[in-house]
């Protein structure tokens, strides 16, 4: 690729200072300059091309492991207007990304730190981390933090805030029968007057004859406490449960013993109101051997008084020793520089400044100066060149940690951040995505939201931001935050930072000409709420992550320049972090379920990290459309075949139309569905919202013989009509509402309490999985959830799940729409131990009548569920069920996930293989929830782990999901592959191992549904970050070995064995009739030798499962064996498996005695005039040894990196002697990065 010049670099960065209203802080701040040209050329595409974001991945070299901390040193500021973005990096179409453009400046004397990324050694807890030493904001104010310590010594920083997180199963555990904890509030004190404490006692009977005392106790100093509470008693505390729980035996001579229980809801009410901040409780108890806290909650005056530090922001780097620590920053380029400032609040009086190109190596370049002052003014000794500048601290100025508050250094390079074109006008819509918007925290902003609002206002400081996006993806796009989804990056980001209210700018100019009557300003979704003013003008509010805001701005916006203001009003109840480790995953869920509807998830759960901010920010499209005086909005078509004929269809159409004139209005309303026409007059009163219906009794041509219809994946074309709705007034076009529908009938029934569905008259057998999100910072457009559902349809999935309702792009149903996946809808309620119920049910209730109406018209929409794992609110159950009949009535509703007519509940860890057919529970029923711990290929691995990380299994494991307990319980994992293959000596043998052992337990996962071929969604099909546990293919878009498992085992006509009663089973799903069926199995010595073989012929109806052959297993066999099986029709192999076994069960360490063998190879390729690349790999193995789990995988012939997504006909396939096999493989030309194609063939054995 050509390098490409910039023709001029005008300055950037005008540094000053400005004096904040908040006394001690001040902000480092900059000017901004117009933009800059540069030459427009891109390999031999001559495609026009952008400055690449930070950690897109570059056009010219990829970065393999991610963005972000150590060993991130490719530079390329290119991104081209036509390849896509990277492996990872979402939005991934040019179109579709409005990140801002990042480009050095190397003209401009400056502080090259402001708004880089920083990482650190350690941090004191998730709020005063690197992040905060390069934002600008420069304080020498002592920050508030909080310490959790008990007689032996500190409580380690996850577990801090357990017992004050509003979580009900997070705890703290204190052992022992005279003990305390102490909550240490330091630089704040908090009025308290009440102490609650929820738990346990756990003791041994044998000692604890009665008498306890709990003691609440307040101190300034931490030396001198006054008793502010007490409870006592003769008896023992709290009520006794039935059972005893296994403890060690505190004499530690016979291990385990078992000891009683008593539940503690105790209550310390204090005599008078006290102020401190150190509050400590002793609990005194003979006998007691561990005292469980779920919550120590402090109230005042009734109010629960919050006690977390994320309350407050300080824009400062705490450390978490006095020891040797550092800090360093990424500048983004290689820069040049020659002073470094640091701004302590406690300082390091001994120490270094270094300097690196790849933040491994390091070159000291001066001395800190020690001295008694809080500003270190350091010169370098003449200019320095690098990328990353350390702070090495070795001694503290008193002893204790190190406290930093602004890093700056003075030179020319880093990165300069411009936002993206506004898109172009169309006719009635203006698209706000990208241009001029501009976002800042809150509590730096002193204008009122009229003010800010105007053209006058100067957003001097704040930063550019991605609308869509989060406020935390606008911190990620210019760099001030590493990619928190690469190793462990998310704990150099500030939980207090980011808890805050955000405001969004936006200058935008608007024809001469465009306005109509009437003018409306859009909001697809914000999180959470939101205050919207227009040129100087509050013009409404948003509450709720899932509200559209429509608000009428006829009178507010004018012909030229006009400003939108946004103040984005944070979640109230954000809980507390959860940090993973190797061995926890802590708890799922929280309080944030009080706030729903909002993105419950990114408080954190088994899948998903704590996500910081919890996606506040103006997360969907805004747009600014046109209409004359009547709208139309929300259509729905509905079906009624006269089953089991569906030769003819009947349908019903409606849509809202509203008058938002002072006066009355009459049109005409004209509908459109394919070529079916229809209308009707339409008289409506002064602002008079109604929705008109058009049903074949007055339209006859609404009775549609002949259908094209919409059918699930693998039961026909999901056919889908354009159709349009268009209201008149005379005959000039109000408003017009295009959209698809799919001609198709949903059916229900819960007959012996089991929900069975139906589509088209056919029973609908729902194979799929869960989604939590898209992505986890909402980072999808239409390109991801495309590539997604097809992955999914690409598998033989017919459904997927919207779990807890997380995802509300228009795309994802839209694909779903498109590729024929069924949709099972969610609303926002998490199973009531992972959350509590909404504390404002009127909002959720607003949001879900909302967003019915948004989602009504897609064919795909194939259930609607109330809550995850539990039963709603009354109050909001009735409004659901109220909600669907008025306004989706053919969609069926179910209040629970996992009881009642459904079930679900797991199991969630590997398995045996073989015990999926031996599990009992949602055998008989549509079951919710069942999965697996699924490893990412070793290249994904090497994208999310740190060199450092990824090997051996440690706590960057853990933090993305892989841990030894939980529900994923990846212990078991672990034991599964070292008892089948041996333990694996490194990341790369633990991987392809994996991909093994994901093979046969997600093929036998869904295999094992043949009995009674109920509905199964796996818990998770797929994966919102880079994750090492459930999913199919991971987030990067590679499938995983489970992809093709799933693939076979989900085929509408399906050959298998059932390893329990070592049968043949032919298992038809949804593929129609078939007749003179041939079934065959061999099974094979390891050395390919036949030992025993049969064949039969059957017929196969639909919903069926034939039993058609016993295997025998003859005694001489070998240890490891094969099994393979056919099923052909007319001479044609439909479907074919392949199984290892061992008379040792789940043993086939003696597969590692096979030879090495070379494979056959003949690879074609084309590329078609779309851009679509299609491969035909034929691969053969002329050898006389088994090739077992050959894998394909295409990449890049200059840069030898994967080319992704890419769709395999089969991978992860075995081949005996003399066997051969057609693979076809299809990819996009914008997904190579320029590269030509190569097929890279490796497996098991395979050389």
């Amino acid at each position: 690729m050509e390098n490409n010049f910039y023709s001029s670099i005008p300055p950037f960065f005008r540094k000053f200072v400005q004096t904040s209203s908040q006394e001690g802080v001040r902000r480092l701040g900059s000017m901004k300059s117009n933009k800059h040209s540069y030459m427009k050329t891109f390999n031999e595409q001559k495609k026009s091309v952008r400055v690449l974001t930070l950690c897109g991945a570059a056009v010219a070299s990829l970065i393999l492991w991610g963005c972000g901390g150590a060993g991130t040193t490719a530079e390329s500021f290119e991104r081209s207007d036509y390849y896509t973005r990277g492996i990872g990096q979402y939005p991934g179409d040019p179109k579709e990304d409005f990140s801002p453009s990042l480009a050095p400046d190397y003209s401009t004397y400056r502080n090259i730190a402001l708004l880089r990324s920083a990482y650190s050694s350690s941090s004191h807890d998730y709020n005063l981390v690197a992040q905060l030493a390069t934002d600008g904001i420069v304080t020498d104010k002592q920050p508030q933090y909080l310490n959790l310590s008990t007689p032996d010594g500190d409580v380690p920083r996850r577990e801090r805030e357990w017992m004050i997180d509003e979580g009900p199963y997070s705890r703290n555990t204190f052992p022992g029968a005279d003990t305390y904890f102490r909550f240490t509030l330091a630089n704040y004190s908090k009025a308290v007057d009440k102490l609650s404490l929820v738990g346990t006692v756990v003791y041994d009977d044998a000692v604890s004859k009665g008498g306890y005392e709990i003691v609440c106790e307040g101190s300034n100093d931490g030396e001198s406490w006054t008793e502010i509470g007490k409870l006592s008693g003769s008896g023992l505390p709290g009520q006794g449960q039935s059972g005893r729980v296994k403890v060690t035996d505190p004499n530690k001579q016979t291990g385990e013993t078992t000891m009683p229980v008593r539940k503690l809801n105790e209550t310390i009410t204090f005599d008078t109101e006290a102020n401190y901040s150190n509050y400590r409780v002793r609990l005194k108890m003979a006998g007691a051997h561990d005292w469980v806290f779920t919550e120590a909650n402090f109230y005042d005056k009734g109010e629960l008084v919050e006690m977390k530090p994320s309350q407050f922001f300080n824009s400062a780097w705490m450390s978490a020793t006095a020891g040797e620590e550092w800090l360093y920053v990424d500048l983004g380029s290689t820069s040049e520089f020659d002073k470094v400032i640091l701004h302590w609040i406690n300082k390091a009086v001994k120490g270094k400044i270094q300097v690196s190109d790849d933040a491994k190596q390091w070159k000291d370049v001066a001395e800190l100066p020690g001295g008694d002052g809080l500003n270190d003014e350091i010169a370098l000794g003449g200019k320095q060149k690098a990328r990353y500048v350390r702070v090495l601290m070795q001694q503290p100025a008193n002893d204790s940690r190190y406290i930093l508050s602004e890093v700056e250094v003075m030179g020319k390079g880093g990165l300069v951040a411009q936002p993206v074109a506004t898109p172009a006008a169309s006719k009635g819509e203006i698209n706000l995505s990208g241009g001029n918007w501009k976002l800042q925290r809150a509590s730096e902003v002193s204008a009122s939201g009229e003010e800010i609002s105007t053209p006058a206002f100067q957003p001097a400081n704040w930063i550019v931001a991605t609308v869509p996006g989060t406020v935390l993806s606008s911190y990620k796009n210019i760099g001030a935050i590493g990619d928190p989804n690469y190793a462990d990056n998310q704990l150099h980001v500030s939980e207090s930072f980011f808890w805050s209210d955000f405001w969004y700018r936006d200058e935008f100019e608007v024809p001469e000409g465009f306005k109509q009557d009437r003018l409306f300003l859009n909001f697809d979704g914000i999180n959470w709420k939101a205050n919207v003013y227009v040129n100087g003008k509050k013009i409404g509010r948003i509450e709720g992550a899932f509200m559209r805001g429509k608000f009428d701005v006829t009178d507010a916006v004018v012909p030229g320049k006009n400003v939108v203001a946004v103040e984005i009003i944070k979640n109230t109840h954000i809980g507390a972090i959860k940090e993973k480790n190797k061995q926890s995953t802590d708890f799922n869920g929280g309080i944030l379920g009080a706030d729903n509807p909002t993105f419950h998830a990114t408080i954190g759960w088994d899948w998903i990290p704590t996500v910081r901010g919890r996606n506040i920010g103006i997360w969907n499209d805004v747009s600014l459309t046109t209409t004359g005086k009547v709208t139309v909005a929300d259509p729905l078509v509905q079906s009624v075949l006269p089953l089991p004929d569906t030769t003819s269809a009947t349908l019903t159409a409606e849509v809202i139309v509203k008058n938002h004139d002072a006066n009355a209005v009459k049109g005409t309303l004209e509908g459109k569905v394919g070529e079916i026409t229809f209308q009707q007059p339409v008289e409506l009163a002064a602002g008079e919202e109604k929705t008109v219906v058009f049903d074949a009794k007055e339209f006859p041509q609404l009775k549609v013989e002949n259908p094209r219809l919409w059918w699930p994946n693998g039961y026909g074309a999901p056919n889908l009509y354009d159709a349009n709705f268009t209201f008149k007034i005379d005959d000039k076009v109000s408003d017009a509402k295009d959209f698809k529908v799919g001609i198709r009938q949903m059916t229900f029934n819960e007959d012996n309490h089991i929900l069975t569905l139906f589509i088209n008259g056919r029973r609908f057998i729902g194979r799929g999985g869960n989604w939590g999100f898209g992505e986890s910072n909402l980072n999808y457009r239409g390109r991801e959830y495309d590539i997604a559902v097809a992955y999914h349809a690409d598998m033989n999935f017919t459904m997927m799940r919207n779990w807890v309702g997380m995802i509300g792009d228009k795309e994802l149903y839209e694909a779903c729409d498109r590729h024929g996946i069924m949709i099972w809808q969610d609303f926002w309620l998490a199973n009531p131990a992972d959350g509590p119920d909404p504390y404002y049910p009127e909002l959720f209730i607003a949001n879900a009548e909302d967003y019915v109406k948004r989602i009504r018209s897609h064919a795909s929409i194939g259930l609607y569920c109330g809550r995850n794992e539990g039963f709603p609110p009354e109050q909001i159950e009735k409004a659901l069920r109220r909600i669907i009949k008025a306004e989706h009535p053919d969609i069926h509703y179910i209040p629970s996930s996992a009881d009642d007519v459904v079930s679900g509940h797991g199991p969630y860890r590997m398995l045996p293989a073989k015990e999926y057919f031996t599990l009992k529970t949602g055998n008989d029923k549509f079951h919710s929830e069942r999965g697996m711990p699924n490893v990412m290929t070793y290249e994904s691995m090497l994208r999310t782990f740190s060199p450092e990380g990824i090997w051996p299994q440690g706590d960057q494991w853990g933090m993305h999901d892989y841990t030894r307990e939980g529900a994923q319980g990846c212990t078991t994992f672990n034991s599964i592959i070292a008892m089948g293959y041996g333990e694996p000596q490194n990341a790369k043998e633990f991987a392809e191992l994996a991909q093994w052992v994901n093979y046969d337990g997600h093929r036998s996962m869904f295999e094992s549904r043949s009995q009674n071929r109920k509905g199964l969604l796996m818990w998770m099909s797929h994966p919102c970050w880079p994750s090492m546990v459930w999913q199919t293919y991971d987030y990067y878009f590679e499938p995983t070995a489970a992809y093709f498992a799933i693939k076979k085992a989900s085929e509408p006509l399906h050959i298998q064995w059932n390893p329990v009663t070592d049968e043949v089973e032919v298992v038809n799903y949804n593929a129609g009739v078939h007749k003179g069926l041939t079934a065959k199995v061999q099974i094979l010595n390891m050395d390919a030798s036949v030992v025993w073989e049969k064949e039969t012929t059957l017929d196969s109806n639909e919903d069926t499962t034939d039993k058609c052959i016993k295997l025998e297993f003859p005694a001489d066999i070998s240890k490891v064996h094969f099994i393979k099986m056919t099923l052909t029709e007319n001479g044609k192999v439909i479907s074919d498996n392949f199984y290892h076994r061992s008379l040792e069960e789940n043993n086939y360490q003696d597969l590692a005695k096979l030879p090495k063998v070379a494979l056959q190879s003949d690879i074609t390729t084309d590329k078609a005039p779309d851009g679509t690349w299609n491969a035909t790999a034929v691969i053969e193995n002329t050898t006389s040894t088994p090739a077992l789990m050959i894998r394909l995988n295409v990449v890049g012939e200059q840069d030898g990196q994967q080319f992704l997504p890419m769709f395999y006909s089969d991978n992860y396939f075995s081949l005996l002697p003399g066997e051969k096999k057609e693979v076809r493989i299809h990819w996009k030309d914008e997904d190579t990065r320029g590269n030509a194609p190569k097929v890279v063939v490796s497996g098991y054995n395979v050389e």
